[in-house]
């Protein structure tokens, strides 16, 4: 009986050391792997928002802008279509977030022939872009911040899409209404 009781005895110790190496909770966790993205060479510059001086303001307090070509030019500022009548813009922010391989939304209504202006944050860990081919827009977008695109259409739909290479063949696309 007293072999049996040490081989017990035995067993017992080593499934106690087998369980307490696989339970204990250890040293080891687990830490995320920070990747950090360079600014790409077309980043929008940032500018301090009225009331600030440049050496007082912060980046995180400024927003980058972007316009459609359409709008940027000096010629479509002085047309009366580039600027929206008062009361026919729609109620309510319009907004497409841009996050990591979606937009949200992915479709979205607009008026046509009338300037509006949509929000478009990236707030994915990645850069995105926003295009639509077809309006010559493409706002390249670095992650965490928000830009503004005015659109100005014929009725029609379009799809936007981020031009991100593989970003677009992943999903990250979406239709705008204009009508």
């Amino acid at each position: 009986m007293g072999k049996r009781l040490i081989s017990m005895m035995s067993m017992v110790l080593l499934l106690g050391v087998v369980l307490a190496a696989c339970g204990s909770g250890g040293s080891e966790e687990a830490h995320p792997t920070v990747t950090r993205i360079p600014n790409p060479p077309n980043a929008p510059v940032l500018s301090p928002t009225p009331g600030e001086d440049e050496e007082t303001a912060s980046p995180e307090a400024a927003t980058p802008v972007a316009e459609s070509p359409v709008a940027a030019s000096p010629e479509a500022a002085a047309s009366p279509e580039a600027v929206a009548p008062e009361g026919d813009e729609p109620a309510g922010e319009l907004k497409i977030v841009s996050h990591d391989i979606f937009f949200d939304p992915d479709e979205l209504t607009i008026p046509a022939d009338t300037a509006v202006t949509i929000s478009i944050p990236n707030e994915g860990a990645a850069p995105h872009n926003f295009s639509i081919d077809e309006l010559d827009i493409s706002v390249d977008q670095v992650a965490g911040e928000s830009y503004e695109v005015e659109i100005n259409a014929p009725a029609g739909t379009y799809e936007f899409y981020c031009n991100v290479p593989g970003h677009r063949e992943a999903g990250m696309v979406g239709t705008l209404i204009v009508e």
